[in-house]
């Protein structure tokens, strides 16, 4: 089966680097590394931390999880109790559509343009209903490719911040693909945000690791939550996540990812030459519209190939789309056939 709905970009670098953390651990270092930690961050990995997605640790809290989706869970439980409702754009991550749904959110959907969310909708959307949260994927939409301006940014940073009580959701998943993304939420307004970071893109699914940097006054007992649904965190991964961030090998990485991305994307140029497709210069994923996405999924699955429906991502009418992902196939030997087919669908 040829899997183009996961995305999750992977290089051979990856594992060389896992390697050599490993080889360098002394034997109480390997036997330590295996219990659950106590304390997941002391003041070296907040520092750390902190310099890899800019934000000062004496000025905010940091919830440490295993993964971005244990995150979005996190918040949606945490803040139920507090408001019925969460802000969103009419394409969304599916998994936070899913446990927004599950925590029993109702989901107001806020007209977007190109970059995303409209600030003016937004601030419509707040007045109206009993909205606290807006979650917004700034950098790379997954799935429109979106990436919001650093005026549009602030222009909504400013109408949350006459909400009181009212915080951004910034999932930036895909930001490290983009070689020079505006400032995060996380950057602009760390008071008004709830910022979820995880290793699982940048460096690997493997590295379960990952952090929700919020405002201090929030998220307090919600590791309990992370207990609970996952058994806490690791502190192998906790440890080998600062090493990576520490090291500047995301960066390094990120550059191998948008190079393998390019590539993916002259192969798919190739079989898409004048259709109609949302992209980005250094994106795997690939919004693409389709009048019939549930007779097109289906059929390429009968030929082993897995695509997304676009109606998991869409809260409207304007459903008809596929998702195609290459994270994890941009160099499968059947890549090209798979396309040429798709191309031939859509």
């Amino acid at each position: 089966m040829l899997n183009l709905s996961l995305n999750y970009p992977s290089v051979p670098k990856e594992m060389e680097i896992f390697r050599e953390f490993t080889s360098r651990l002394n034997e109480r270092d390997q036997f330590d590394l295996l219990h659950p930690p106590y304390d997941p961050l002391n003041e070296y990995a907040l520092s750390v931390l902190g310099s890899h997605l800019r934000f000062d640790p004496a000025a905010v809290a940091v919830t440490p999880v295993p993964s971005a989706n244990s995150g979005l869970f996190t918040i949606a439980k945490y803040h139920r109790p507090q408001t019925a409702g969460v802000a969103i754009e009419p394409f969304t991550f599916p998994g936070w559509r899913m446990i927004a749904s599950d925590a029993g959110f109702n989901l107001h959907v806020v007209e977007s343009d190109g970059e995303g969310m409209l600030p003016e909708k937004l601030a419509e959307c707040l007045e109206k209903n009993d909205c606290k949260l807006i979650y917004l994927q700034p950098t790379l939409h997954n799935p429109t490719n979106a990436v919001m301006s650093l005026e549009r940014r602030m222009a909504i940073a400013e109408v949350v911040r006459s909400f009181p009580g009212t915080y951004i959701v910034e999932d930036d998943a895909y930001r490290f693909l983009h070689a020079d993304p505006p400032p995060s939420f996380l950057e602009l307004a760390p008071d008004v945000t709830m910022h979820v970071f995880s290793l699982s893109k940048p460096f690997n699914p493997m590295l379960r690791s990952g952090y929700v940097v919020h405002p201090a006054e929030l998220l307090k007992g919600a590791s309990n939550f992370v207990k609970m649904t996952s058994s806490g965190t690791s502190t192998l991964f906790n440890q080998f996540g600062v090493q990576v961030m520490a090291g500047g090998w995301l960066g390094k990485l990120a550059d191998l990812k948008r190079e393998a991305a390019t590539a993916g994307r002259v192969l798919m140029e190739s079989y898409f030459r004048g259709k109609e497709y949302l992209s980005h210069p250094n994106s795997f994923h690939y919004w693409i519209p389709c009048r019939e996405p549930e007779k097109v999924t289906a059929f390429l699955l009968s030929r082993q190939v897995d695509v997304s429906n676009g109606k998991m991502f869409s809260l409207t009418a304007d459903d008809q789309y596929i998702r195609v992902a290459l994270g994890g196939a941009y160099d499968a030997p059947e890549l090209p056939e798979a396309l040429r087919m798709i191309a031939e669908l859509t």
